[in-house]
């Protein structure tokens, strides 16, 4: 039993999202299903929430540093999520 649970431990990954734009949405559509959002990195998973959320975050200072706010508060809404969680399975 035990060993069950570390192989489905040793699966799950971490994707770095970010909403879809569009004309309505610039920063992003944060209302929508996280099953519609992209993978940012070229579809990279990442092996822990560490990882994913070290990425994102130097992301942020490059782009801090580079003086772009539109895409700084893009990048705000950007998220690290498991890739066993339930919200990107979609409908």
């Amino acid at each position: 039993m035990k060993f069950g649970r570390c192989a489905a431990v040793a699966l799950t990954g971490w994707f770095l999202l970010m909403p879809r734009t569009s004309v309505q949405y610039p920063r992003g559509n944060t209302d929508a299903p996280l099953s519609e959002w992209i993978r940012a990195g070229n579809g990279t998973v990442f092996r822990t929430e560490a990882e994913c959320e070290h990425v994102l975050d130097r992301r942020r200072r490059l782009t801090n540093n580079r003086g772009s706010r539109t895409s700084l508060r893009y990048l705000q809404t950007a998220q690290c999520v498991s890739t066993d969680d339930p919200r990107l399975k979609g409908k």
